[in-house]
Order: structure tokens, then sequence, then C-alpha cells
């Protein structure tokens, strides 16, 4: 209830003052103020109450009921009114909507996680853990002993290299290692299911591997036959000796050429 101070100025011959005050309601501003807001709708002053439809206050029939009927009896239009004011309609769907956006956001962020944790496990390159920490290894030990193996051979059986290098077989190990190397760089870079790259990984390693243990049996071989006097080196030794047992053989090659 609004309340309205009114001072007054009393004063004295002394020349002192003193202060009082009267307590003065206004009903009308006081209704007006609750019909703004959702305090009650219906508190009408000046009074528009009558008895056997004599009304008790003039002032205030005239004015609602004649002056201003269709705002008295029109609808309540208080925002914040609670039987179906916008408010509250409105504060309503919010929080429907915000229930609605919580679930829409809980479902993105499970397909997010669920894309981001497929994207990471079928990504290759930097993201290809199983290359970086035991394939990547596993190849390059191979790659690596074939060409230490092969630079040992050029640098001390330039025959056997040189054998090794005409022959159908080593060319056809050679392309077979470029597409090998190939197959493993396009595994480590492709966008696949992590599964299928192990298997991809697996089986050609173990290809690489079988063919590597092979060739370097073949290149063994080659360093072997290169050790063997040719025929020039057997004529110049003079008359070829006859042996009659192999033991013979064998021991009269290993005590004649220094292998």
């Amino acid at each position: 209830m609004a309340s309205l101070l009114v001072p007054l100025l009393l004063g004295g011959i002394s020349g002192s003052a003193q202060f009082t005050y009267d307590i003065v309601q206004d009903k009308p501003n006081n209704g007006q103020l609750k019909r703004m807001v959702f305090i009650k709708w219906d508190d009408w002053e000046p009074s528009t109450k009558t008895i056997l439809g004599i009304p008790l206050n003039a002032k205030g029939f005239a004015f609602w009921r004649v002056l201003n009927n269709k705002y008295y009896t029109g609808e309540d239009r208080r925002p914040y009114r609670l039987n179906g004011g916008p408010f509250i309609k409105n504060y309503a769907d919010l929080n429907i909507q915000e229930l609605s956006d919580n679930k829409i956001t809980d479902t993105t962020e499970k397909i997010r996680n669920t894309h981001a944790v497929t994207y990471l496990n079928m990504s290759g390159g930097t993201a290809d853990a199983a290359y970086s920490l035991y394939f990547k290894k596993k190849f390059e030990h191979i790659y690596t002993a074939f060409n230490e193996f092969l630079s040992g051979i050029q640098r001390e059986y330039p025959t056997a290299y040189d054998a090794c290098m005409k022959s159908a077989y080593f060319k056809k190990f050679l392309e077979y290692l470029d597409i090998a190397k190939d197959r493993v760089k396009a595994n480590h870079e492709a966008f696949v299911d992590k599964g299928v790259r192990l298997e991809a990984y697996i089986k050609i390693y173990k290809e690489l591997d079988e063919k590597y243990k092979v060739i370097s049996k073949y290149m063994a071989g080659q360093v072997q036959l290169s050790k063997f006097p040719t025929h020039k080196q057997l004529k110049q030794t003079g008359e070829i000796p006859v042996f009659n047992k192999d033991k013979e053989i064998v021991k009269h090659i290993l005590g004649t050429y220094k292998f």
C-alpha cells in the first residue's frame, strides 16, 4: 500500500521546527498496481458496488461502469495472470523447449562422440597407432636387412652381386618389394576400419617376411657359388687332379682355394 507523507512545518516563536505527518491512501493507484501485476484484477477504486441498483459511489460507478466500461468488463490482460497468462504459457513453453533441447543436445553429443571414435579408429597417418608402435619397425627391419645384405654382397662379392642383378628371379623380388612398400603406405594412409587395417598389415608382413627369407638364401647361395673357381682359374692351376672320392675333392678345394 502506497503511503504519502505530508510534512507540516510548524514554526515556533523560538525559531525551532516540529514535523508531523498523516497517512494518505491512494486506493485507485493501489488497485491499478494490482491490476498491472498478478495480485488481483477486480480491485476497483473508487468502488463500483451498488445496492438495489443504486451505486454506493457515484463517481466510481460513472468512472468504471460508464466511461471505462470496456476496461471494467474486459478480459484480464495482465501478462503475469495465473490463469493462462502469456508469461505463464511462455515460461511453460520454455521449460518444455529446454527439456527438448537437452534431449537433442544429449543425442547430438552421443552421435558426435560415436563419429569421433569411428573417425579416430578409421583414420590413418598419425592416427595409425598400430603402424607407429609396431608395424613400422617390423617392415623397416626387413627393408634395412635386405639393403645391408645387398650392399655387403656388392662390396665383398661383386661376382655374386652381378649374378643377382642379372637373375630374373631376383628382379622379380625387387618388383615385389616395391609393390609391398606401396601397399604398406596405402594401408597406412587409408580411411578404413582399424580391424581391416591390422589384417592387411599382418598379411603383407607375412608375405614379405617369407619372400625375404627365400631371397636371402638365394643371395647367400650366389655368394657361395662365387667362391668356387672359374673355368679360367682351373686352367691356370695346370693339370686337373682326379679324385676317387667326394671327400678328397672337397679336401682339395678347401686346401687350394681361399674362401
